[in-house]
């Protein structure tokens, strides 16, 4: 092996640990991270889906569909039995989309 080969070789070795410790550092970073506002949520209610029930699922899929987006339920014995009502923020109105 030449000299130019072993400082190739020893410069890609050198390159790749710097890379992995920086890459270990961020998704460190990543992690420490606190999240915020509609970030904090849709992690929230992603997390409630994945760690669900079928039931709860049903629930959640049920409830946001058949309420325009404005309630999402987890409690499939309340929410199978009857249609969710459209249920808008405080000071809001709810109008179909041609109205």
């Amino acid at each position: 092996m030449q000299w130019y080969q072993r400082r190739v070789r020893e410069a890609v070795v050198s390159t790749q640990s710097t890379g992995d410790k920086v890459e270990a550092e961020v998704v460190k970073e990543d992690a420490e991270d606190k999240k915020e506002g509609d970030q904090a949520m849709n992690e929230l209610f992603q997390k409630i889906y994945a760690d669900g029930n079928d039931d709860t699922r049903r629930a959640m899929i049920k409830s946001f569909q058949e309420s325009g987006g404005t309630v999402l339920s987890t409690n499939w014995d309340d929410i199978g039995k009857k249609q969710t009502e459209v249920k808008p923020p405080d000071g809001m109105e709810y109008k179909k989309w041609n109205e």
